[in-house]
C-alpha cells in the first residue's frame, strides 16, 4: 500500500497571490508533481487530523498567536502529529505551530524575511537524516513576519539551521519530525509575489523591494529538502538524492 501524506492547511495565500499561483497545496503539488497528497483544512469546524503515514503542516498568512476560532484545533493537531511517530514537517506557520503547540512562543520578528536567503547548517546537520545531503548551507526562499522567540523547554528541539534574521530556521523535534521557517515549496514566481506583497514593510525597514527581487532565484535546495523528507517517509514519487 502506498504511503499517505497529508497536507495540513491553516490558511490560504492573500487573494492577489492566490489568484496568480493558487493555494498552498498547489505549490506543494507543483514542487512534487509525482506525489499524491491528501488534504486536511483545520479551519473547518468539524476538522480532525486524519491518520496518515506522513504530515506536512503548511504555511498561512495568519499569525499563530492570534485567537482564531480554529486555533485550538490546529494546536491539538500539531501535538497529535508529533506524538504519532509518523514523519512530520512543519513549514513557516507550521514550524511556528509546532513550537506553540509544545509550549514555545512566537512573536513578530524585528525584521521581515522575504526572498531568497541562505541558511547556515549546524555541524550536527551532517548526521541528520533530512539534512545529510546538504553541504553546510541551504539556499531557499522565505516569506514571514513572525518568528520563534522561545523554544518549548519540555520538547527541547535541536537547532539545525539559522539565517541572518532567524536563529531557528531548522528544528528537529524527534526521530522523524522537523520544521523549517522557510518555504521549501516556493519557487521564484511565488516568492516574487510575496516580496511585492511585503514591499511596504520592506520599505519601512529601509530595504528596496527591487533589490530583494533582483537577488531572487528558485531556491532549489528547498525543493530538494522537501523531496528528501518525502523519500524518508516512504512516499512514492519522491525524488531520491
Amino acid at each position: 500500500m502506498s504511503a499517505t501524506v497529508i497536507l495540513v492547511c491553516s490558511g490560504d495565500p492573500t487573494p492577489p497571490v492566490q489568484a496568480a499561483v493558487g493555494r498552498y497545496a498547489l505549490w506543494f503539488q507543483r514542487a512534487a508533481p509525482a506525489v499524491v497528497f491528501g488534504f486536511a483544512d483545520l479551519r473547518e469546524p468539524d476538522a480532525e487530523l486524519p491518520a496518515a503515514d506522513a504530515y506536512v503542516f503548511m504555511g498561512s498568512p495568519n499569525a499563530v498567536y492570534d485567537p482564531h476560532p480554529w486555533r485550538p484545533r490546529a494546536l491539538e493537531a500539531a501535538r497529535q502529529a508529533l506524538d504519532s511517530g509518523a514523519p512530520a514537517l512543519g513549514v513557516c506557520f507550521g514550524h511556528q505551530l509546532f513550537c506553540e503547540a509544545l509550549g514555545g512562543r512566537v512573536a513578530r520578528n524585528e525584521r521581515v524575511e522575504v526572498g531568497t536567503i541562505e541558511v547556515a547548517l549546524d555541524p550536527a546537520a551532517a548526521a541528520d537524516p533530512l539534512l545529510t545531503p546538504f553541504a553546510g548551507t541551504l539556499r531557499v526562499n522565505a516569506s514571514h513576519d513572525d518568528t520563534v522567540v522561545e523554544l518549548p523547554a519540555s520538547a527541547r528541539p535541536q537547532i539545525l539551521g539559522t539565517s541572518s534574521r532567524d536563529r531557528h530556521q531548522v528544528l528537529r523535534w524527534g526521530e522523524r519530525a522537523w520544521s523549517v521557517q522557510f518555504h521549501p515549496e516556493m519557487r521564484a514566481r511565488e516568492t516574487a509575489l510575496s516580496i511585492r506583497w511585503r514591499a511596504p514593510r520592506l520599505e519601512a525597514e529601509g530595504e528596496d523591494p527591487a533589490e530583494v527581487l533582483a537577488r531572487l532565484d528558485d531556491g532549489l535546495d528547498g525543493r530538494r529538502l522537501l523531496h528528501r523528507f518525502l523519500h524518508l517517509a516512504g512516499v512514492p514519487g519522491a525524488e531520491q538524492e
